[in-house]
């Protein structure tokens, strides 16, 4: 679940092997190895010293140092570096190709007074099989073992913040095939090991802080659907053989055409994962959770805009002394949140935005732009947000949770529903009343007496609440207007 696996494979092999003709000899020969170079440095360009391949054997010998190409990147004392990348690419003869790397790899980069960040692999390889039909890999393994890293980052107001982090392994294998419109693929991601140190500077009246967040295991798996791989790649050459403004600013024409192939880079992708037996150490003692889950599903530029996360916490504990004995009833130990945007059209306003490479070289963009933009993005004038069934348990309480909203720059007020039920009323009140008078909270009595009193029965004693907004900005609890005539 790391960015580091898709740089190696669809950078420095996949990126490359997808404009290899068939034409490409099975026996490893000179004249494979002029054509792999070239193709190698459609992506890379023919700088001096960036790829070089040689025939090994049966198989070739394929280098890519990025530094050339680094040394470029404008940024006043900015620099990076990444180890020289070496490869071995053998031609199956069937318009397939497997590649292997085995090798450390370091990674740095710098940015005066602000930003210093190393990470060391100890061990990578990957290897895997590139299918010409396919423009990409029908097959991959990415292992990295013994991963360390550290980052200062240096804030104005805050000072140094210094994370050190620690991966003992990591393996992700994944699969593609041809789909309906582009390629369908599909991964898993197992991880075991994980520690990170965060140093904390000392803030006003606080002092410094240091927190160790322990992962021993995470997995995740994911799929993509409709990834334009062949068009991704095709306008990433597209940039290489235009390094500098000027040639960008004089074939706009051709930069459209690149990225109306590449789109919609994908049609749809979903990630689940989860992390096992986290804790966090802490100057106020070790807080821990059995395990933390994750989802993310999304489409890409396309018209039915779709954008979900979800996270739980399951078995949540808190060090003892944090929580005064009358709260540790009401602190929850899982914790679910699942909400999701929809109704929005990504592809209109891309569309509205290649539109601008049409405009004549140092014309401005037209005034009525953004507008248009923000139409073609919400054709109804607003997004619909939803509150999938979530949950919060304690030893004191159930509360349940859901609902749906509309909101927009065209809705002067969010107009939606919400459904709240709360089993456990008597328990909050009993332990809100034993707690210090000094701290107030006795006070919140009649608050919890008036809502309970507004609420609706519910199964096995609960209480259930239905709220509503208007877009005449009423706010409704189980159908009474709450603001005295706003419906």
């Amino acid at each position: 679940m790391r960015s580091f696996p898709h740089s190696l494979s669809a950078i420095s092999i996949t990126l490359a092997l997808s404009l290899w003709s068939s034409t490409a000899l099975a026996q490893a020969s000179d004249e494979g190895a002029a054509k792999l170079l070239a193709v190698f440095q459609t992506y890379f360009g023919t700088d001096d010293g960036v790829v070089g391949v040689v025939v090994d054997g049966d198989d070739y010998a394929v280098t890519v140092d990025p530094a050339p190409l680094l040394a470029k990147i404008p940024g006043e004392g900015m620099t990076m570096t990444v180890t020289p990348l070496t490869m071995s690419v053998t031609d199956n003869g069937d318009g397939t190709w497997a590649y292997d790397l085995d090798q450390p790899v370091t990674m740095a980069n710098s940015i005066p007074g602000q930003l210093d960040a190393k990470t060391e692999y100890g061990n990578v390889k990957l290897t895997g099989i590139f299918d010409e039909a396919l423009g990409d890999s029908s097959e991959y393994r990415l292992e990295f073992s013994d991963v360390t890293t550290e980052q200062t980052q240096t804030d104005p107001t805050l000072g140094e913040i210094v994370v050190k982090g620690k991966v003992d392994s990591t393996v992700i294998e994944g699969t593609a095939t041809a789909g309906t419109i582009g390629l369908d693929s599909q991964f898993t991601s197992t991880s075991s090991g994980l520690s990170y140190d965060v140093n904390l500077p000392a803030g006003e009246g606080a002092a410094p802080m240091m927190l160790t967040v322990s992962i021993p295991e995470g997995s995740g798996d994911g799929s993509l659907k409709g990834y334009q791989a062949k068009g991704i790649y095709g306008l990433i050459a597209w940039f290489v053989s235009h390094p500098d403004a000027a040639l960008i600013e004089a074939d706009k024409a051709g930069l459209k055409t690149q990225i109306e192939t590449a789109l919609p880079i994908f049609e749809s992708m979903s990630i689940t994962g989860a992390y096992k037996s986290m804790t966090v150490s802490s100057p106020l003692g070790e807080f821990g959770v059995a395990e933390v889950g994750v989802a993310l599903d999304m489409n890409g530029l396309v018209a039915d805009g779709k954008f979900r996360e979800a996270i739980s916490f399951k078995g949540l504990t808190l060090p003892e002394g944090v929580v005064p004995p009358f709260a540790v009833s009401l602190v929850p130990s899982d914790i679910t949140l699942d909400f999701a945007v929809s109704k929005f059209d990504l592809a209109a306003a891309a569309g509205l935005g290649l539109g601008l490479l049409d405009l004549p070289a140092g014309a401005e963009t037209p005034a009525d732009y953004e507008a248009n933009v923000m139409s073609a993005l919400m054709p109804s004038g607003a997004v619909d947000i939803t509150i999938a069934p979530g949950v919060a348990t304690a030893p004191a309480y159930t509360l349940t949770y859901e609902g749906v909203m509309s909101a927009g720059p065209m809705s002067p007020m969010p107009v939606g529903t919400a459904k709240v039920t709360l089993k456990g009323m008597a328990e909050v009140n009993a332990a809100l009343m034993a707690s210090p008078p000094e701290m107030g909270l006795q006070e919140m009595a009649p608050m919890l007496g008036l809502a309970e009193s507004m609420a609706k029965p519910g199964e096995d004693g609960a209480l259930v609440w239905v709220i509503e907004t208007t877009a005449a900005g009423g706010v409704l609890v189980n159908g009474t207007d709450m603001m005295g005539g706003g419906q």
